[in-house]
Parts: structure tokens; sequence; C-alpha cells
């Protein structure tokens, strides 16, 4: 059972959210997305309640991180209320449902098999949403930088939010090619994307 504290504390998170969205402040709304779920996870882990500090700061040393296991087990709840404010706020170009129904659509109509790990052959998903950074000559599977990103309407549909994925240790950054930039500069992380996907469409299926 959520203490009321905890009740209270995601209102005014979700409230301020749907601020952010409703102004376009697409890159700040995606932040706090992003913190959102990663309080979540931890709540999940711990069992116990977990606050985000006041005020939330950008850069934390030793950043938790959404794991596959955290993906898999985030509440619904949760990742309906957040998707339901982007969905509103950009008439339906940002938010999970638009990115669970590309991810879903590009594996129905593109040949594409993720046990190959090929890594120049990039998950289809990164390219529809505009993740990818494409070269002239070779289209790698490296990830845009976060900076990078377009944080307004002219995006592809499903770019955002997006900062849930970009997190990743700096460790595992390195293994993957990156810069310690976190996703940006590296390979994807084809585990994450598949637990995130496969639990909004558990969600979806739920209702709830």
């Amino acid at each position: 059972m959520l203490s009321n504290s905890l009740h209270n504390h995601l209102d005014e998170s979700l409230a301020e959210l749907s601020l952010l969205l409703n102004e376009e402040d697409w890159e700040t709304a995606d932040r706090l997305t992003a913190d959102l779920l990663l309080d979540a996870a931890v709540q999940n882990y711990s069992g116990e309640p977990v606050l985000l500090p006041e005020p939330e700061p950008r850069r934390r040393p030793h950043q938790p991180h959404l794991t596959t296991d955290a993906l898999a087990g985030l509440p619904c709840q949760l990742l309906h209320a957040i998707d339901d404010r982007w969905q509103r706020a950009s008439g339906g170009h940002f938010g999970f449902s638009a990115q669970l129904q590309i991810y879903a659509a590009t594996l129905e109509t593109i040949d594409f098999d993720p046990a190959l790990r090929n890594w120049s052959t990039p998950h289809p998903f990164f390219e529809e949403v505009g993740w990818l950074m494409l070269f002239p000559l070779r289209p790698i599977g490296f990830l845009r930088f976060y900076s990078w990103l377009d944080f307004d309407l002219e995006a592809p549909r499903g770019h955002l939010p997006a900062l849930w994925y970009w997190r990743v240790p700096r460790i595992a950054s390195l293994q993957m090619g990156g810069l310690l930039t976190g996703q940006g500069g590296a390979f994807g992380d084809l585990a994450r994307l598949d637990a995130m996907m496969l639990r909004l469409s558990r969600c979806h299926q739920l209702g709830g």
C-alpha cells in the first residue's frame, strides 16, 4: 500500500509533467519522465517508498538505470498515466503508445533477426523514431547523443520520451561502444528495448 506522502508526491510530479508537456518543454518533460520511472523501479526493488530529492538534481553520481528486470516490473498504472499525458500534449505524436505501435509495425513489415546481433544492422525501430546517428556512407547502428535528439514536434513520431533508454552506467556505455555518454554514441541495447516494449504490450492487454 502506498503511503499518502508517496501518492501526493506522485500526483505532484504528474501535474508538473502535464504542465511541462503543455508548455512543449519536451526535454525537461523527458527528464522528469525518466526520473518517475527510475523512482518506481527503485521502489519495486527496495519494497519501500522512495521519493525523489527536492530539488531534483539533473546529474547524480552512480545514477540508477532501468535494467531489463526493472523495465519488466514497471507499474502499468504509472506507464498509462505518463503515456496519456505525452499523447494528449503531442496529439499522439509522442508517448509510449506511439513507440509501441512503431515497434510492432517494424517487426511486422521489416525482415529483422535480433538473434544475429549484427551491430551494423540496428533494430529498425531506432531508425523509425529517429534515434540513429546516420553517417552519409554507412547507416551503422550508433545512437545519437542525447543532446542531439530533436525536442520538438518536427521530430519523427515516437522520438520521445527517450531518456528512459539513454541512461545506462558508464561501464555499460563503454561496452556498447559508447563514450561514457549513456546510449549516446553507442550501439542499441536490444534486450532493454524489447523488455520495455514487452511491458508496454502487457500493460496494454491488461488495460491498467
